[in-house]
């Protein structure tokens, strides 16, 4: 009946429990083609009078302005609606009203003028059935203050050069990094940097796996139980959670569970013993008649990456799943009872026995939905308000109801942050409105709840770093920094972002930390930590209300409001001269950032690269 695309689904993103008592409804419509929406809602058990004939049944009777939907945000092609409900009997059903006219219900579209016999037909109401408490998505508390720092072990700082392996280079010695060079990056270093990292502001530390390992990322793993010896041992590690406690900074560490490392115990077995393993199920193993292919390994124990390279050149010769096609990191069967227990009592091993304050699980959208169940219930038995955050470089919707994640790795704000800010990317940038539409639907793909517990980052160890996007521009590297510090989530910064770090994509990205002052950024350095400062003491850079003011695509810049603070960003090169909002007319503002007063007149001149932060007095 309407000739416009309209759509909502009950029970999802579109009607989730906000609080104990609030649900929140959104709706999307094609853009331009309605006016209003109505929600009607009412108790599913609330009928009229006995005596009524036929008995009818009474939904919410309001028509004032409070069960409007209000319009929230655009994406490209559609609008999307918000309303807040509070049934008071913590159940409802509730269609749409259409310009007064089309209720849009769960079973059709009626035109309610020409049939309003139908406006109560109870059962085209969409459903709620019950509010229950246990269901809502309750994150810890702590996340939505948090600022993290991530931190790549084996490059970061060498604080115990007395377990340094054969072959370590001198710390930043080279110019040329790949991943199989050690610098001998170890915990006792990361230790010895912990007032550096403390003083910036930051008040929490990731760390890529420190597991024995034969890699330098760690991410093939060999015992889930254990250090890197080249990392240190759990005494150490034991010191550094204390360390970072005693400075009120939580301590994140990371889970790879969809795959494991080609020497774990249980892939030797299988190996060894081929289907009489009792670890053969514990893999997917494609050709159960034929062998797993073993590699060689040297004198130390690792693996001679030369032997495994037959089965990189031919993808048809693994016999097992794997991590990509990486040979020698096997997919785990994490469903399996023998594996699921070893994992599980893993992740509760860290926490029990060193007080870890999180895990960040990798690939772990390629892990079974019941595992990770499973491991919720298992961490926060461990400590309730452990948190947990998955490597989900999509859409995470699936993931975030409130039974398996607290929050994911918003890669989905990451890119269309590069794609506006960069300028060293390999296609056209974004306009001003399409980083705005963009944006929005990252901001609309999320109920408001979960927003304040992403973990929000504008690059990490498996990207190119985000000055070198910015083609290694101090002034305009500023820009996208100051705008993941002003969205709702954890902001993270990557070891060395502070201070000037660049590099291209893995491995470049991975370089040793300049501990030399003289190689830092200081103008960098005191930007970041003015952004820490603003985030932890100006509420308005955490919360979750975002409205866009303006965004002009001819002069490059935009103006968005967060409760009662203005955020004006231009990324042009050169100084701009633009016309104010009438809203931000003639005003008496501070600026935030540099806290000095402004005051506005109708125009306002932007420096190269300049942006304000605007707290009207």
């Amino acid at each position: 009946m309407l000739p416009y695309t309209i759509y909502h689904e009950p029970k999802s993103k579109y009607a989730y429990m906000y609080d104990k008592d609030t649900v929140h409804l959104r709706l999307i419509v094609q853009k331009n083609h309605i006016q209003s929406v109505r929600v009607l809602f009412g108790d599913p058990f609330h009928w009229g009078p006995s005596d009524t004939t036929p008995e009818t049944w009474e939904w919410k009777q309001d028509s004032t302005a409070d069960s409007y939907m209000t319009k929230e945000y655009e994406t490209q092609d559609f609008e999307h609606y918000i309303y807040e409900a509070t049934p008071s009997t913590k159940r409802m059903r509730y269609a749409f009203l259409i310009d007064e006219r089309y209720l849009y219900g769960s079973r059709e579209t009626i035109d309610v003028i020409e049939h309003p016999d139908k406006l109560t037909h109870h059962f085209n109401y969409f459903n709620y059935p019950f509010l229950n408490e246990e269901d809502m998505f309750s994150p810890p508390a702590w996340v939505q203050d948090q600022v993290w720092y991530a931190i790549f072990p084996e490059r970061f700082a060498n604080g115990d050069p007395s377990i340094n392996l054969p072959g370590t280079l001198a710390w930043g010695s080279v110019t040329n990094y790949h991943n199989r060079q050690l610098f001998g990056g170890d915990l006792q270093g990361i230790i010895d940097h912990l007032d550096y990292i403390q003083d910036i502001g930051f008040t929490g530390i990731y760390m890529t796996p420190i597991f024995p390992s034969d890699s330098t990322h760690k991410y093939d793993v060999n015992d889930y139980f254990d250090i890197d010896p080249a990392f240190g041992d759990k005494e150490t590690f034991k010191r550094l959670v204390e360390e970072a406690h005693k400075r009120d900074m939580k301590v994140m560490l990371d889970a790879v569970y969809n795959h494991c490392g080609f020497r774990h115990p249980y892939f030797q077995d299988v190996i060894k013993h081929g289907k009489q393993s009792k670890y053969y199920d514990c893999f997917y193993i494609i050709d159960s008649d034929k062998p797993v292919i073993n590699f060689d390994i040297d004198a130390h124990g690792k693996i001679i990456r030369e032997s495994a390279k037959p089965l990189f050149e031919d993808k048809t010769l693994l016999n097992y799943r794997t991590f990509a096609f990486t040979p020698y990191m096997p997919k785990m069967n994490t469903n399996h009872p023998l594996m699921k227990d070893y994992l599980l009592k893993a992740a509760a091993y860290w926490i029990t026995e060193f007080d870890i304050d999180g895990w960040r699980l990798d690939v772990s959208n390629e892990v079974s939905h019941a595992f990770w169940r499973d491991f919720r219930h298992t961490v926060k038995t461990s400590k309730r308000e452990a948190y947990i955050v998955g490597e989900n470089w999509e859409n995470s919707t699936p993931w975030l109801q409130g039974d398996q994640y607290d929050g994911v790795m918003n890669y989905e704000l990451l890119f269309p942050i590069w794609d506006y800010f960069g300028t060293n990317i390999d296609h056209n940038q974004s306009t001003s409105t399409e980083f705005k539409y963009k944006v929005n639907q990252v901001l609309t793909n999320y109920p408001k709840n979960v927003l304040p517990s992403l973990y929000n980052l504008v690059d990490s160890h498996d990207t190119t770093r985000i000055l070198e996007i910015c083609s290694n521009n101090i002034e305009l590297v500023k820009l996208p920094y100051l705008f993941l510090f002003s969205f709702p989530g954890a902001p993270s910064v990557y070891y060395g972002g502070e201070i000037g770090l660049s590099g291209k994509h893995d491995p470049d990205n991975r370089r040793c930390m300049p501990w030399d002052p003289t190689e830092h950024n200081p103008d960098l350095l005191r930007h970041i930590k003015r952004l820490i400062y603003l985030r932890k003491h100006v509420p308005a850079l955490k919360s979750v209300a975002f409205r866009w003011i303006e965004t002009n695509d001819v002069e490059e810049y935009l103006i968005y409001q967060k409760d009662d603070v203005y955020f004006i960003l231009s990324k042009r090169f050169k100084e701009l001269t633009i016309t104010l909002p009438k809203a931000m007319q003639a005003g008496e503002y501070t600026d935030l950032y540099t806290d000095q007063t402004v005051i506005l007149s109708t125009t306002l001149l932007i420096p190269s690269y300049g942006f304000f932060i605007l707290q009207k007095k």
